[in-house]
């Protein structure tokens, strides 16, 4: 890979692991400005890092042996850099308050360019929901990529869904190397057939503190957000979070009055957050229109039971069709919650649930 000399410095200077991140750009303001500059921005420099450590790291930066050690390490380990000043420097997350001076990418690189959507979950998320998310995002990715996390539950259902069409973007909350990088099989398999990014060198580790920042670069890298799965103070409301602050569209999958793994999601819907029951929702709020496909949406044995009995009898109260079918009311309520996201029934009132076709 070819970098020029401001790259270069850019990616030199973002190792330097003594400095964070807007200490950095100091350091990079200190040893490029012009001579009326300089000084004003190694002082500032100075005063948090200390002279001793300023020097230092400008002795390392000028060392040419140094700075091509660096680009062979990167080399060697299939990692690309695209940094803030690099011209295929995603436009969106450029334009967020934070946005990552260097961008080490392993995979498909042209999917940066590519349109796309956050999608994430908690840890807890139920079999049904990974599956129906993983479903989603196997439709969604045939027209924009897909960006997540690789941690168990709903990201790891989103970017497997993703990953059948090769659209699958898995943001880490560390380096790619790093050995508490979560579910690493997923991650090669990611690196194979889709891109993973990260804000920091390979080689870094993972403190609990970073899952936080990654979350920020998912929804600054999105159109917007669709929240599969979420506690009341699950992580995924945090990247809501950041898709909210940035003017991005925030979408939920909805869930039945109590159900633990959805509180967070019910709470974004009534707060405002668009409630998702499939891949056209989000595809509609992008601008692009495809033929509905519900002739070809698969349903277990439990959902077509559920919905011929709506289709025979018509509107039915949940404890009235959980009696028709002999089944417990909570199953009952989770079956039809996952034919509402499939777009085969609705809520007409209360428990009350009609067929839609």
């Amino acid at each position: 890979m070819n970098y020029s000399d401001r790259e270069v410095d850019i990616i030199v200077a973002d190792g330097f692991n003594e400095l964070g991140y807007k200490q950095k750009k100091l350091f990079l303001a200190s040893v490029k400005a012009d001579n009326a500059e300089r000084e004003k921005f190694a002082a500032a420099l100075i005063k948090t890092a200390g002279e001793g450590v300023y020097n230092k790291l400008k002795e390392k930066f000028f060392d040419d042996a140094r700075r091509k050690i660096v680009l062979e390490k990167l080399s060697k380990r299939n990692v690309v850099c695209v940094t803030v000043k690099s011209e295929n420097y995603p436009y969106k997350l450029a334009q967020t308050p934070v946005p990552p001076l260097v961008l080490y990418l392993r995979g498909n690189q042209t999917l940066l360019s590519r349109r796309m959507f956050g999608v994430v979950g908690s840890r807890k998320t139920s079999p049904q929901i990974m599956e129906e998310c993983k479903r989603l995002c196997e439709q969604l990715s045939e027209h924009v990529a897909v960006v997540t996390g690789v941690a168990d539950g709903g990201d790891s259902a989103a970017a497997r869904g993703a990953m059948k069409n090769g659209r699958a973007v898995c943001v880490l909350p560390g380096g790619h190397d790093s050995n508490s990088a979560p579910n690493p099989k997923l991650l090669k398999r990611v690196e194979e057939n889709g891109l993973s990014v990260s804000e920091y060198p390979p080689e870094t580790p993972i403190p609990k503190h970073l899952f936080g920042m990654r979350n920020r670069i998912i929804a600054g890298l999105a159109d917007g957000v669709l929240v599969v799965s979420a506690g009341e103070k699950s992580g995924a409301l945090s990247t809501a979070a950041y898709a909210a602050d940035y003017s991005r569209d925030v979408f939920a999958f909805p869930y039945s009055i109590g159900a633990e793994p959805g509180k967070g999601c019910n709470k974004l819907i009534k707060n405002g957050a668009g409630l998702c029951e499939s891949a056209d929702d989000i595809l509609s709020s992008l601008g692009i229109k495809v033929e509905s496909k519900r002739s070809d949406i698969l349903l277990d044995e439990g959902e077509k039971a559920v919905l011929d009995a709506l289709r025979a009898e018509g509107e039915m109260h949940a404890e009235a069709l959980a009696q028709k079918l002999g089944l417990k009311l909570t199953d009952l309520l989770t079956t039809c919650s996952l034919l509402e996201i499939k777009g085969m029934v609705i809520r007409v009132g209360g428990n009350a649930f009609a067929a839609l076709q």
